[in-house]
């Protein structure tokens, strides 16, 4: 696939956010006394799941991210009723990408009581890019789909390079995802938060406080985390990844790294990822920091010598940061390849021919 296409296909990929999930593959995880997350095992891919967390408080339980799909939704909800028969009583967005907010409407069926908190900036994204991307998605999902077809036939990646089976099983989980997101579209209903926040707030449920706290832009706007203090469990959602940086082409690649000098200050034993397995410490956070840094750096200066975004792209560098988070493995290193030579060098070119 010729370089252009590719690109096209990763920008396509990440403004319509909405990956939907082939039969969940869940394994349910006890960070806490009363915290679990749902994470999902299925290989990294260009359209992953989210990790979805279940805080059962005193009388309630309050969720964290609700997936990607009204199957995935279920999957985690019918997972959470195992645990316990408390009602959901406050569902958390850590921001508006639908990987992380399709599911309200299960919960809303479940629980019709169930309040919806963001950031205030969520609530409109919600309204407006939201909308925007599900109609790109049922347009070009039919192209995409073809030329995922098309690679794997000739036994290719999206890069050309020959198909691990790995990635062949990836690139089948994204068709299966695809599939299932036109069959769900008809039935999706849109729920906007009911409660949003500009800064900081707190949930007190019996003996347990959850603080929400809005750090600055990053991964997106208005993106939230979600802090336990007594527990020192931080949710925060996809600021951070121990596999691939989720950068896309609405991230903000300047902004994000004041945002996660805040983040480190944040005393946490336990780091729960958007997508991914749970981190113990804030190793990859520190590695994603100074990536962001170097990459800001590097397309500041090949903006500031007048160099197109094609040159900027042959220049930049991120080849020791590309193996810091994907190591050998061919598919951890394609999707870093997806993720920020192809949207992420774009927005910091495009910040930094802004800020010149």
């Amino acid at each position: 696939m010729q370089k252009f296409l590719f690109f096209a296909v990763a920008l396509w990929f990440w403004s319509a956010q909405t990956a939907v999930g082939q039969s969940s593959k869940l394994e349910i995880q006890k960070i806490a006394d009363g915290v679990y997350v749902a994470v999902h095992t299925e290989l990294p891919s260009l359209l992953p799941d989210a990790n979805s967390v279940f805080i059962i408080n005193d009388e309630d339980v309050v969720v964290v991210d609700t997936n990607l799909t009204l199957d995935s939704a279920r999957a985690s909800l019918g997972e959470l009723r195992k645990l316990t028969n408390k009602p959901v009583r406050f569902v958390i967005n850590t921001h508006w990408h639908d990987d992380h907010t399709t599911g309200n409407q299960i919960y809303r069926e479940a629980f019709p009581g169930v309040e919806f908190i963001t950031h205030e900036e969520t609530r409109e994204a919600l309204s407006t890019e939201s909308v925007a991307n599900r109609q790109n998605m049922m347009q070009g999902a039919p192209q995409v789909v073809d030329q995922i077809k098309n690679a794997m036939a000739q036994g290719k990646t999206l890069f050309g390079t020959a198909l691990s089976e790995h990635e062949k099983e990836s690139y089948q989980g994204d068709l299966a995802r695809v599939q299932q997101y036109l069959a769900d579209t008809p039935k999706l209903s849109r729920v906007l938060p009911t409660v949003t926040l500009n800064g900081r707030m707190a949930l007190h449920r019996g003996s347990r406080t959850i603080e929400i706290r809005y750090l600055g832009r990053g991964h997106s706007r208005g993106e939230v985390v979600v802090y336990l203090p007594r527990q020192k469990v931080l949710i925060a959602g996809d600021l951070v990844s121990p596999t691939e940086p989720l950068i896309g082409d609405k991230s903000y690649v300047a902004d994000w790294i004041a945002t996660l000098e805040k983040l480190r200050e944040i005393p946490a034993d336990v780091v729960v990822p958007g997508h991914g397995p749970v981190m113990k410490d804030m190793s990859k956070v520190n590695v994603l920091r100074d990536m962001l840094v170097s990459l800001k750096l590097q397309t500041d200066a090949a903006v500031a010598k007048g160099e197109t975004l094609e040159q900027a792209r042959k220049e930049v560098d991120l080849g020791n940061f590309r193996k810091a988070f994907a190591g050998d493995d061919p598919l951890l290193n394609a999707l870093f390849l997806f993720y920020v030579q192809g949207p992420g060098v774009a927005k910091a070119y495009r910040e930094a021919s802004e800020r010149k």
